[in-house]
């Protein structure tokens, strides 16, 4: 019989007594598919090796040679007329061969070789271009539209010097699956339950573990095989990652709108992105009791932990948030990271005509064949059994979760609509906006301290303070770094203005009576 220890006994908190239950209303049992990431590789036409004298190669190198003086991190501006986006080209290492890197920030990076290594034949066999497609467009606008943008930029680089391309094929692909099914994953993949369940030709298999409050743990990591595999499985929880890492808030407006989440959970979510800490889950429960709940005197209990939660241990902070409001609603990501070494013994089917893409067929024919690798990798590389029935696990039909993990919809885009894309870039502005205020007007604060010692002056003061304290060689930094930053951020989550009609205040500075608005 299949093991049912991982399902957690509901218990109706006491706001949800108090308040509309629409706030807490998410689809049961959810589950999104992917491609988090992408990268291709692109062999082209002419001797890359060190000794060519091929004047097309000769060109190109002295091209990408304008770069070598730039430090390490540093970037000049590539412009291409046609499309609205910021492009920077820069020095870089990575996997050998590959030191220069045009990237689009957010979109993708690609990366180029200016010399590849002989084959025992004498030609070479090495790619001289790979790029890296990253997940926020692959999620958000899909993986052929994303594909189709990256490569027109290759292009339009190599038209420059007329190389043509040879050839053009996958390199790693990352299929994964987003779910609220589970939310007690950590006994759900407790080590023997995991044991019982998997079916796999892995041997080995890494765990991490981080203690909680009440004696909980949580098992946020689990990895079968090693990243050079040619098949490497995670299974972790992405809602942790995606607070703490703190650069992929768009995963909580995906979530929100696909009904994984409810609107409860959506503000557990910010709140702790905006601090960058998974560990504030519980006071961000209490603090929306606070604005919420109705029985004053927990309210009141709230208030006085906010206000000091160093002075209480994270047992009672956690047993009042358990009382008071529901658990935030976890997402699990279940990921297949795919290899070239895997891929190319794929015997793929001809589903449409390609051939009208030329050299790229591979690749559209490569995502045509999407629901059919996923099927063998979901049953031939790892797959969770119910152990009912028959005394070979081998045989054994899946568990309910990995049904309906291999029933999933492969849509290739969560943004559905051009309106819901624009919503979900303004959405991720908002939040990184309120995570870098957050750490300035800490940092303010922590300035003040250092400054002027021990202090209770007022925290408006300190933000003024610190502002006025800048020299010219800060002014100056400041331009310069503000300068960076445009270049590197994506000009389409920045193409609007964000409306905030909160009041401000005005600072006057004491040297010259120039006034200062909008802090």
């Amino acid at each position: 019989m299949e093991n049912k220890f991982w399902d957690v006994v509901i218990i109706v908190s006491l706001i949800e007594n108090e308040i509309d239950a629409v706030v807490f209303k998410k689809k049961q049992n959810k589950f999104i598919h992917n491609i988090d990431t992408f990268y291709y590789s692109i062999k082209l036409d002419g001797n890359f090796t060190v000794d060519s004298v091929d004047l097309k190669v000769l060109r190109f190198r002295e091209f990408l040679k304008r770069y070598d003086n730039l430090d390490y991190g540093s970037f000049e501006p590539f412009v291409i007329s046609d499309l609205p986006y910021v492009f920077n080209f820069m020095p870089f290492r990575f996997a050998g061969y590959y030191k220069y890197c045009l990237e689009c920030p957010d979109m993708f990076d690609i990366f180029f070789a200016d010399v590849v290594p002989k084959s025992q034949g004498g030609a070479s066999v090495t790619s001289e271009i790979i790029v890296q497609l990253r997940s926020c467009p692959l999620w958000c606008m899909g993986v052929v539209p994303t594909f189709e943008l990256s490569y027109k930029v290759v292009k339009y680089i190599l038209d420059m010097f007329g190389i043509k391309i040879l050839e053009v094929k996958e390199n790693r692909v990352d299929y994964c699956w987003h779910s609220n099914y589970l939310q007690n994953p950590s006994q759900f993949f407790r080590i023997d339950n995991f044991a019982q369940m998997q079916v796999s030709r892995f041997k080995r298999v890494s765990y991490q573990y981080q203690f909680k409050p009440c004696d909980e743990y949580e098992n946020d990591y689990i990895c079968l095989g090693k990243r050079s595999d040619k098949v490497f499985v995670r299974i972790y929880l992405k809602s942790k990652e995606v607070v703490e890492m703190g650069y992929k808030p768009w995963f909580i407006s995906i979530w929100h709108e696909q009904g994984m989440i409810s609107d409860y959970d959506k503000y557990l979510y910010e709140e702790c992105y905006k601090r960058k800490s998974w560990n504030y889950v519980d006071v961000a429960r209490l603090n929306y009791y606070l604005l919420w709940g109705k029985n004053e005197m927990y309210k009141l209990k709230c208030q006085v932990i906010i206000d000091n939660p160093e002075n209480y241990s994270d047992n009672t902070i956690h047993k009042l948030a358990d009382f008071l409001t529901p658990r935030i609603t976890l997402i699990t990501n279940v990921e297949y990271q795919t290899t070239r070494k895997s891929s190319k013994s794929y015997n793929l089917l001809d589903l449409k005509d390609n051939s009208k893409y030329g050299v790229c067929k591979r690749i559209y024919t490569y995502m045509d064949n999407r629901k059919l690798i996923t099927e063998y990798l979901t049953h031939d590389t790892l797959r969770l059994v119910s152990r009912t029935g028959d005394t070979n696990k081998s045989r054994c039909d899946y568990c309910m979760f990995w049904k309906m993990l291999r029933s999933c919809k492969m849509i290739d885009v969560c943004c559905t609509t051009p309106k819901h894309l624009k919503l979900t870039r303004i959405y991720s502005r908002n939040l990184n906006k309120e995570l870098v205020k957050h750490r300035m007007l800490h940092g303010a604060v922590t300035y003040s301290l250092y400054v002027n010692g021990l202090n209770d002056n007022d925290v408006i003061h300190d933000c003024a303070a610190a502002l006025l304290r800048l020299n010219d060689n800060d002014i100056h930094n400041m331009k310069q770094y503000k300068e960076k930053k445009k270049r590197l951020l994506n000009h389409a989550d920045f193409s609007s203005v964000i409306e905030d009609n909160r009041p401000s205040y005005i600072v006057v500075s004491e040297s010259d009576g120039e006034m200062y608005e909008g802090l």
